[in-house]
């Protein structure tokens, strides 16, 4: 992310130290962010914008991105999150032609990278399975390969004529013990191409005879059952029993499709999102759900079955419309419009992905040609405001992946808008801070070491909630944006209860004006913060 400090002389990056808080300050620009940083010179209060538009790799000096690349030339296809922060990608159209694998210390250059032509990869989220589906003149390859190292593959195995869409023509579980691609010879319908990890020999090599040509795959948590869809068809199939679990006609061919960790719960769609759950014997219609005038592109359901997140386009493509629904119901929890653009540019969400409990989702979308709508949303189910965080990248973001817990996402696509002639692509890895943020981890992580705002943004008061091991010197700080402190509370006031409640005052109990605050917990070996909205 680019960053703007001040200080009274012209030099290319400066800073200005106060109250032993180093703060950086930014010119307006849309969809600026507002973090703090630690680093070995204190805390930054870092004001973050868009990645710069002539970014080669670098290592970025942000809260949040870690690290980003750009290629000259080509263009990236798929992105995902595996174990330990590494990140596997796929490129096509120009040099390099590469599957890709970067690891979350490697400043953005990667590991290694294995060429070919034309690349659509995907990662387990639990194992190291790395998997890409190659289309070259001769027809499909499917490769595999277990992690770091030289980038040599496990296996690969070819498929003479065979090739793919480009909707999402390969999956892995999250388990990592099955890979699926769909794909089919020319002019023919669409096949299913189902690996156990461990081998180049194909499980099941079936035809969905008669169905038409293949579009989109995904793949339950433990791989068990596998959802393709064939041109307007949607068909379940069966590892164990190597055979079709269901066969749904859904009325009209779209890439908006899900499948539960399970495997019992599906949603797909087009001018209406469609909700079924396995009885035993069916997947029986749960409920739908549609708006006028808006098509659904993309679908996420959380791996325990318990959100679903659906995006939303219209024909004139200015805005776009992010639905969560809690499976029980078809009321939506809420809606999200992006603000309305000219549409010029075809504003498109292109990939959704979401956390296992469906706390935090991450939405990659086309942009708009007034650059009004940053093309990276991480979203938050249960606090408002409902935008946890964004990057405004320089094009269109094709893919983007969430770790299972949250912690790391990631992003890629073309560095000039979709709609746009050019080339050149961007990928990058963000650090979220999700874990030790949402209430739920205060009962299931093991570090003990959280805080958690709620309500926030907050008018009248707000409770901050600490959690953390038995260590003394405990200190809730808060801060506002030009790095002062306002307000304090000490080890005993924190021992006595886990909870804090403030009414935007500062330590003499004076009233601060509306902004952006900073909550930050410390103790003597481990610092957390927190942003803060404080309205009036």
């Amino acid at each position: 992310m680019q960053k703007q400090c001040i200080k009274i002389c012209v030099v290319l990056v400066t800073v200005t130290l106060v109250h032993s808080l180093l703060f950086a300050s930014t010119s307006s620009f849309q969809n600026q962010a507002t973090f703090l940083q630690h680093t070995d010179n204190g805390l930054y209060v870092v004001h973050q914008k868009g990645l710069p538009y002539t970014n080669g790799i670098s290592a970025l000096d942000d809260p949040l991105v870690v690290w980003s690349h750009n290629l000259i030339d080509a263009i990236y296809n798929t992105t995902s999150n595996t174990i330990d922060g590494h990140v596997f990608a796929g490129t096509w159209l120009n040099p390099p032609l590469e599957a890709q694998l970067f690891t979350l210390t490697g400043g953005g250059t990667p590991e290694w990278g294995y060429s070919g032509t034309e690349f659509f990869t995907d990662a387990g989220d639990a194992a190291f399975t790395l998997a890409a589906v190659d289309e070259d003149a001769a027809g499909l390859n499917v490769i595999k390969w277990t992690g770091p190292g030289d980038g040599t593959p496990d296996w690969d195995t070819s498929f003479a004529g065979y090739g793919v869409s480009s909707y999402g023509p390969i999956a892995v579980s999250d388990d990592g013990s099955t890979i699926a691609a769909v794909a089919s010879p020319p002019g023919t319908d669409a096949h299913l191409l189902l690996f156990d990890a461990d081998s180049s020999v194909c499980l099941a090599n079936y035809e969905a005879t008669g169905l038409g040509f293949p579009r989109y795959v995904k793949i339950n948590a433990d791989g068990r059952y596998t959802a393709f869809i064939a041109s307007a068809t949607l068909v379940i199939y069966d590892r164990d029993s190597l055979d079709v679990r269901a066969q749904i006609p859904m009325g009209a061919s779209n890439s908006a499709l899900d499948i539960s960790g399970d495997g019992d719960v599906i949603a797909y769609g087009w001018t209406s999102m469609v909700v079924r759950q396995w009885d035993g014997s069916m997947y029986q219609t749960l409920w739908s759900w549609n708006t006028s005038g808006y098509y659904v592109t993309r679908i996420a359901i959380s791996t325990d079955g318990s959100t679903i997140v659906s995006c939303w386009y219209t024909t004139t493509f200015t805005t776009l419309k992010i639905v969560v629904h809690d499976i029980s119901s078809s009321t939506p929890l809420w809606t999200y419009d992006y603000p309305t653009s000219s549409g010029a540019y075809q504003e498109s969400a292109n990939d959704v992905d979401i956390t296992d409990d469906g706390a935090y989702f991450i939405v990659g979308s086309l942009g708009d040609a007034a650059n009004i709508n940053p093309e990276v949303h991480i979203f938050q189910r249960d606090s408002t405001p409902y935008i946890y965080y964004t990057v405004d990248m320089p094009g269109s973001m094709f893919s983007v992946d969430i770790t299972s817990d949250g912690s790391y996402a990631t992003a890629c696509g073309k560095h000039v808008h979709a709609n746009q002639m050019g080339r050149g692509g961007d990928i990058i890895l963000i650090e979220t801070g999700i874990i030790g943020i949402h209430s739920d981890d205060f009962t299931r992580s093991p570090e003990k070491f959280m805080l958690d705002i709620q309500p926030n943004p907050f008018s009248k008061r707000t409770v901050i909630r600490c959690e953390m091991r038995d260590e003394s010197e405990q200190k809730l700080k808060i801060y506002d944006v030009t790095g002062a402190l306002v307000k304090q509370w000490n080890h005993p006031t924190i021992q006595q209860s886990n909870c804090v409640s403030w009414s935007g005052t500062d330590q003499a109990d004076r009233q601060l004006s509306a902004g952006v605050y900073f909550v930050q917990l410390e103790t003597s070996s481990r610092t957390i913060a927190k942003k803060a909205v404080l309205l009036r």
